[in-house]
C-alpha cells in the first residue's frame, strides 16, 4: 500500500509555520498538547526539523539585543478574555525594540527632531539649512556673536550661510565643528563622531586639539580625544540619505546592515556570525522591505521581518 504524497511545502513556508509555533509556545499560555503538537510537526521531515531549528535560533537571539537588556516589563494587566495572539506579540516586540529609552533628557526637549525613518529639512533664522536624518535631535542657540548647534542624537547635514561676524559651530560629544560658508555632515555614533565635508572647509576641535578638514575629507573623534587623521570622502555617495538613497561600494555586509538599521522601526538582530562579504548598490530609503529582500537574494543571509524586530541570519551551512 502506497502512502499518499504530501504536498510540497517551500522552505520559507515551513519557517513561517515554525515561527508561528514558537510564538505560541513562548507566550506563557501554551498547553502540553501544543508542545506535543510542535514536537510532532518538527518530526515530519528533515525540512521541518531545519525550519524548527531556524525558529529556535531566531528566538534565542532576541534576548541578546541591547533593547532586551534595558527593557522593563510593564505591570501585569487584568485578566484577558482572549488568548494571546499575533497582535499581542506585536505589542510585546514593539516594547522590546524601543531603543530610545536610554536617550538623554535633552533629546526630548530638542528644538528639532525626526523619528525613525523620517528625514526633514529645517531653515534656520540666518538662512542656513539643516537636513536631519532618521532618529536625529538637535538644539539651536543663536546670539549676536555666535551661531551654535548642539547635535544631541543622530546625523545632520549643514549648509551654512556666510556671516564672518558670527561663527557657525556644531557641538557633539564634547567636541565641535566650526565653519563659515560651507556644507558638511556630522554624525553622532555610539562611540564617536564622524565629520565629512562636501563643500568648503571646517575646523574640528576635540581633546584640546583643533585640525582643519577640507572638501572631500572626513575624520572621526571620540569624547576627550584628539581628532583622527582624515581619510577620503566619496562625494558621489556622501549624504546620499538626503536624497533618499543609500549608496554602497564594496561595503562590508555588517556595516551595510548597521547603516540600514537606523531607518528601521524597532530593532535589527543579527543571529550568529555574518558572512564576510561586500555589498555594492544604490538602495531606496522609501522601500526598506525591498532593500532587505535584495540583500537576502544577493547575500548568503536570511532575513525575517517580524513586528518591530528584523532578524538577519547567516544562511551558509555550519554558520
Amino acid at each position: 500500500m502506497t502512502e499518499p504524497m504530501k504536498p510540497n511545502v517551500s522552505t520559507p513556508d515551513l519557517e513561517d509555520q515554525a515561527i508561528a509555533h514558537w510564538v505560541r509556545l513562548t507566550s506563557g499560555h501554551a498547553s502540553e498538547a501544543e508542545h506535543a503538537a510542535f514536537a510532532a510537526w518538527r518530526g515530519q521531515s528533515a525540512d521541518h526539523e531545519a525550519a524548527a531549528a531556524v525558529a529556535e535560533r531566531l528566538w534565542q537571539a532576541l534576548p541578546q539585543t541591547q533593547a532586551a537588556h534595558t527593557f522593563q516589563r510593564p505591570p501585569p494587566l487584568r485578566a484577558r478574555r482572549r488568548p494571546l495572539r499575533w497582535a499581542a506579540l506585536a505589542a510585546g516586540l514593539a516594547a522590546l525594540a524601543i531603543g530610545g529609552l536610554g536617550d538623554p533628557l535633552s533629546v526630548y526637549f530638542a528644538d528639532h527632531s525626526t523619528g525613525v525613518g523620517e528625514r526633514k529639512r529645517v531653515i534656520l533664522d540666518d538662512g542656513s539649512q539643516v537636513w536631519l536624518n532618521s532618529g536625529t535631535a538637535l538644539s539651536v542657540d543663536y546670539s549676536g556673536a555666535r551661531r551654535e548647534i548642539s547635535l544631541l542624537k543622530g546625523e545632520a547635514l549643514f549648509e551654512v550661510s556666510k556671516d564672518a561676524a558670527r561663527p557657525f559651530v556644531v557641538k557633539a560629544s564634547g567636541g565641535s565643528v566650526q565653519a563659515v560658508g560651507t556644507r558638511f555632515d556630522v554624525e553622532l555614533q555610539p562611540r564617536r563622531v564622524r565629520v565629512g565635508v562636501t563643500e568648503g572647509e571646517v575646523r574640528v576641535s576635540s581633546g584640546g586639539q583643533a585640525v582643519p578638514l577640507k572638501v572631500a575629507q572626513q575624520l572621526d573623534f571620540e569624547q576627550g580625544l584628539p581628532p583622527s587623521a582624515h581619510t577620503a570622502l566619496t562625494l558621489s555617495s556622501a549624504s546620499a540619505w538626503q536624497r533618499g538613497k543609500l549608496i554602497f561600494n564594496q561595503q562590508p555586509l555588517a556595516q551595510v546592515l548597521a547603516d540600514i538599521e537606523r531607518y528601521l522601526p524597532g530593532t535589527l538582530v543579527v543571529a550568529g556570525h555574518l558572512p564576510e562579504t561586500a555589498v555594492s548598490g544604490v538602495f531606496n530609503l522609501n522601500d526598506l522591505s525591498g532593500m532587505l529582500t535584495v540583500l537576502a537574494r544577493t547575500q548568503p543571509i536570511k532575513v525575517y521581518q517580524l513586528p518591530w524586530v528584523t532578524v538577519v541570519m547567516n544562511s551558509q551551512p555550519g554558520a
